[in-house]
This record gives C-alpha cells, sequence and structure tokens, in this order.
C-alpha cells in the first residue's frame, strides 16, 4: 500500500510548487522519446537521383555513333580526334539540366518519325575548342574559357558541326530504324531546351572526346518514351550490331574448318530388309539392288549428300569420279 502524505507534507508540497521550486510537467524538459523528429516526403514515382541505365544493346548502337562522330569531328576539324562511349544514365529532365553550367552549346534535334525531341550537347571546353580551331587557332596552345556564355555568332559557327551529328544519328540508327534527324536550334540557355516536361525521364547518353589539348564531353538526350517503340527491335537485332566484333572469330573459323576430319561414302542404292533376311544370309547370296552398275554414285559428307559421281578404278584402286554437286531441293549441278 503507497503511503499517504500527511497535511504537513501536502503543505510543504505546495508551497515548493508555488515558489518554483518544483517544476510543472508542462515547465519538463523533453527527453529524446519526447522530441519530435520532421519527416520528409518519399516520391516513389519521380526519380532519386541519376540511375544507371539498362537497354538491351543499346549500347551496341552507341559505339558505333561513337565511331562515327569521331570521324566526322576528325574531317571537320581536319586532325584527330578520338570519341568513345562513356556512360548512360537515366534523369528527371529538370535535375539533368542543373548539370550544366550554362555554357554549352545545347543543339535541339528533331527524329523522324520518332515522337519527341532530343538534345545534343557540346560542353564548354570542346564547343570553345571547336570554335578556336574553325577559326584558325593552333592546337598546340593551351585553351583559356571565357566566364561567359556563346554568342549568337559563335552558334552559327558551330551549327554545321553540330549538324554532322545528326547525320551520323541517322547512319547509326539505319540498320534498326530509318530516321531523318536534323538540328532545329542552337541555344546557351538551359531554359530554352524545353524538349520534354521538366518531371520525365531521360536517357543521358556520354561521349569522351579527346584530342590535342583537349578532353571533354558530347552528351545525347533523349526521352525515354522515345526508346520504348524501339527496344524490342534492339532485343531482336543483337547479331546485327555485333557483326563487325564477330569478324575476326569468323576469320578464325574460316581458317580452320579446312583442317576439320570429315566421314565421307559412296552410295550406289539402299535396301530395305528384315532382320530374319539378315540372319538368313549366307556366303554366295546376291542382292538386287535394284539399279545397274553403271548407276550414279551418291557422294555423302558426314552423312549428308553432296556429289554425283561414277563408280570406276585409279591405278588399280577402286575410285569415283565426281561428275555434279547436289544442291538443296535435289538440283544436280554439272561440274565440268
Amino acid at each position: 500500500m503507497e503511503r499517504i502524505l500527511s497535511k504537513e507534507e501536502i503543505a510543504e508540497l505546495l508551497s515548493a510548487v508555488h515558489e518554483g521550486e518544483i517544476p510543472l510537467r508542462e515547465d519538463e524538459p523533453e527527453t529524446q522519446q519526447d522530441v519530435k523528429r520532421e519527416v520528409s516526403s518519399l516520391n516513389l514515382l519521380a526519380l532519386q537521383g541519376p540511375r544507371h541505365c539498362k537497354i538491351e544493346n543499346f549500347d551496341l548502337i552507341l559505339d558505333t555513333l561513337a565511331r562515327h562522330l569521331g570521324i566526322s569531328l576528325t574531317n571537320r576539324m581536319q586532325r584527330s580526334i578520338g570519341v568513345r562511349r562513356s556512360i548512360m544514365e537515366v534523369y528527371e529532365y529538370d535535375t539533368f539540366l542543373q548539370q550544366l553550367t550554362g555554357r554549352d552549346a545545347l543543339g535541339v534535334i528533331r527524329l523522324d518519325p520518332l515522337r519527341w525531341r532530343g538534345a545534343i550537347i557540346f560542353r564548354e571546353k570542346l564547343a570553345f575548342y571547336v570554335l578556336e580551331h574553325l577559326l584558325g587557332g593552333s592546337p598546340d596552345v593551351e585553351l583559356t574559357l571565357p566566364e561567359r556564355a556563346l554568342t549568337a555568332i559563335e552558334t552559327s559557327i558551330l551549327r554545321n558541326t553540330m549538324a554532322d551529328a545528326c547525320l551520323d544519328l541517322n547512319k547509326t540508327f539505319a540498320p534498326l530504324e530509318k530516321i531523318e534527324s536534323s538540328l532545329v536550334k542552337i541555344e546557351s540557355s538551359t531554359r530554352l531546351i524545353n524538349i520534354v516536361p521538366g518531371d520525365a525521364s531521360v536517357l543521358a547518353a556520354r561521349f569522351v572526346v579527346t584530342g590535342t589539348n583537349l578532353e571533354d564531353e558530347i552528351l545525347l538526350v533523349l526521352p525515354m518514351a522515345m526508346l520504348d517503340p524501339l527496344k524490342e527491335k534492339m532485343r531482336a537485332r543483337t547479331s546485327l550490331f555485333s557483326e563487325s566484333q564477330d569478324r575476326p572469330w569468323q576469320a578464325q573459323l574460316e581458317q580452320e574448318i579446312h583442317l576439320m576430319d570429315v566421314d565421307v561414302s559412296a552410295r550406289l542404292a539402299t535396301l530395305q530388309l528384315t532382320v530374319r533376311d539378315i540372319l538368313n544370309f549366307e556366303e554366295g547370296d546376291i542382292l538386287d539392288l535394284g539399279c545397274a552398275p553403271s548407276s550414279p554414285l551418291q557422294i555423302r559428307a558426314a552423312g549428308k549428300p553432296k556429289f554425283q559421281a561414277m563408280a570406276g578404278t585409279h591405278q588399280g584402286k577402286k575410285a569415283v569420279r565426281i561428275t555434279g554437286r547436289i544442291q538443296r531441293h535435289n538440283i544436280l549441278v554439272k561440274t565440268p
């Protein structure tokens, strides 16, 4: 049983509360369990930062595009420029635009008959590098980047170079889908290249560009909705884009196949016999093949009919002379 306070103890307690020596409950300091924590919202539909893109065989397409871009830049600038594919990432479009510096060359491209527009971006160092050397600058001089956006005259000079990239896109996608891409405009402000709504997902494919005193990037930005109709075709055309990579193996196989051993047989005719007939065979029995001894033989390689031939002898040994090649559908092609 709990002890009951006396009148004197109750009076002392009330006096202490009145004088503030004992804090009331609402004045007590909050414990760690009482502290309210802020709750942040989580949007399950929106992208939480960039993520790697996994589209089957699309990397093979981009490798081909990198090769075409390198050739176009080399021809345009009359000096060796290398281009290689880097990473592919998926962003919300607004999040992607926040990465740009405001001094990049932003090209908006049309990709007919695909529904959406895309963008091809020369990062600032590459853009000013191309400008410098198109205007006669020396490749041995270290490039100094101006702290400003591109002017209208500079974007006009870059137009043909960026239009070359559209032709490269046409050649790259030709085996998969016939597209006619073209450069719509070049901008320096990210607010003027609204190719999709800000919350739409876009694929950003990065290409590393290297040359004398140069290492920068080209970005190809495509809406994910644009790629959806092409995914099934990319999945079905695996062998198409890997053909160039398989050529060394093909040459090796063609070289080694000539050294393979193959069983070759010559067949005059075939018989169908029962097991009883075979067991009753005796020495001296004659089997009627149903054809004359001068009938043509069938030469088989690995069990497959390949040639027609005539039986004979050569240097005292049994031999056959090939008279024609058996093609598909039993078409006989005469040999000289």
